[in-house]
């Protein structure tokens, strides 16, 4: 109506001012269809030069209009969409781009659920969303259902002229008349859908299909990585979430295990007491066998808290925040041959000068202590030796400790390091001593292994990270 007005009050213009008049209007013609019109028109004057009427050509440019238009929202959704991440910020200026359009009030974005199978409504405009511009009943529609369901499963664009002719079409809020889809597709695959709906039969053109179908062409790759970008966020707020669970468990975990080494120990320690007092007020009593069985009750009880204490130590391992600093290994190691107990007929050598590391050195010296422990402990030789060994790589040291005692079978290689295994019935040792020195090894990004035979030595290899 407005551009009748306008149209009418020209050629007024015409009549009263007199000269020719060149301007572009918008009518519906009598078919119901809108369409832009050129007008061209001249003034008819009588012989009193007064005008009595006027002349025009009235010239259609429906598709001159249509292509500045198309490629004006095209241009504008490509700016609209530049350097964004966020797929319903995305969607929000898509939808709102086509509903202007289209001149309609409806325009849903959905993208494929690749795991259920199934359409999810991302972003909606007009009277689906609430006050906080979300969507109030957002529907979910498998893949190959209802007109959308089909244009994702087919790939195939759809425009329908009169829904309620088409039993494939879904009420959302309320029943429209004519719907156009089409189909978002990356890499030959629907990853999601465009869908417009009017209240009005008949009311989307081929022109406007095609046009969507350009807009889901040019929005399809920033489409995708909007997606994935989501997912990647998904992921990194899963693994937040349990890495706050995991250092909870932890920390719990690890007040367990004091408690429990505390509450283990003090009884064994009671029971030890007791042992002592009974031999002590009973030593003519008892005869060489039962002191012998006292003796025996003694050593049980020592390997239980031991075995309680190197539990313990295990659970801890990686649990502190006790700061990293630069540890010189060989002084580490040079430390370690003084306070451990070395038997005359072992020899223990440093073959090369050992690095310096950044870590903790109590932790090192955990790992130290306990293979070269092990490797004196089991050595059955008359005159046994321990070599440390050290080879410096790119990114990493890789340390050796080599020994000639017993060897161990290939097929206990991968075993050993497995926490209450033990290849040795050993009153003192508890099974825990390698799987702590491996858990060790994990805690500076390296790797253990074994190479031995049996009666022909062993060789620990472990790396740790520069």
């Amino acid at each position: 109506k407005e551009d009748m007005q306008y149209a009418m009050s020209s050629f007024l213009d015409l009549q009263v001012k007199g000269y020719f008049k060149n301007y572009e209007a918008r009518v519906i013609t009598k078919s119901k269809e809108v369409k832009w019109v050129h007008i061209n028109a001249s003034v008819i004057f009588d012989k009193n030069k007064k005008p009595i009427a006027a002349q025009g050509i009235v010239r259609d440019i429906t598709s001159d209009i249509e292509k500045v238009f198309v490629i004006e929202t095209l241009n504008n959704v490509a700016k609209a969409i530049l350097g964004k991440v966020d797929i319903l910020e995305i969607a929000s200026v898509i939808t709102s781009h086509i509903t202007q359009y289209l001149n309609t009030e409806d325009c849903v974005i959905y993208v494929v659920n690749e795991k259920r199978q199934t359409l999810e409504q991302i972003e909606a405009y007009g009277n689906k969303l609430n006050e906080f511009n979300e969507i109030k009943n957002k529907i979910e529609i498998p893949l190959g259902q209802g007109i959308v369901g089909t244009v994702a499963k087919t790939g195939k664009s759809e425009l329908i002229k009169d829904t309620s002719k088409d039993d494939r079409y879904i009420i959302d809020d309320d029943i429209r008349y004519s719907e156009i889809t089409v189909p978002i597709i990356s890499d030959g695959k629907v990853i999601g859908v465009i869908d417009s709906e009017h209240l009005s039969k008949d009311y989307f053109t081929n022109e406007q299909l095609l046009m969507l179908e350009n807009i889901g062409s040019l929005i399809a790759m920033k489409i995708k990585s909007a997606i994935n970008f989501r997912e990647r966020q998904k992921v990194e707020l899963k693994n937040i979430k349990l890495l706050e669970e995991l250092e909870k468990s932890n920390e719990a975990l690890q007040e367990y295990a004091h408690v429990v080494s505390h509450d283990l120990k003090s009884p064994l320690r009671s029971i030890n007491a007791l042992i002592s007092w009974i031999q002590e007020d009973n030593k003519d009593v008892f005869d060489t066998s039962s002191l012998e069985n006292f003796g025996l009750i003694e050593m049980t009880l020592e390997k239980m808290e031991q075995l309680i204490s190197d539990i313990l130590l295990y659970s801890s391992i990686g649990s502190d925040d006790t700061e990293k600093q630069h540890t010189d290994v060989n002084q580490v190691v040079k430390d370690l041959k003084k306070i451990l107990f070395i038997p005359r007929h072992i020899k223990v050598d440093i073959l090369n000068k050992l690095p310096v590391i950044v870590g903790e050195r109590a932790k090192l010296q955990q790992l130290f202590q306990n293979l070269i422990s092990n490797a004196i402990k089991f050595n059955d030789k008359n005159k046994g030796f321990i070599e440390i060994d050290v080879l410096e790589k790119k990114s990493f040291y890789q340390f050796s400790i080599k020994d000639n005692g017993p060897g161990i079978e290939k097929k206990y290689h991968d075993k050993i390091f497995k926490i209450f295994h033990s290849l040795n019935a050993s009153n003192s040792s508890s099974g825990i001593g390698l799987a702590i020195v491996k858990k060790i090894v994990n805690l500076f990004n390296g790797e253990i292994w074994l190479e031995s035979e049996l009666n022909e030595g062993a060789t620990f290899y472990f790396t740790l990270k520069k």
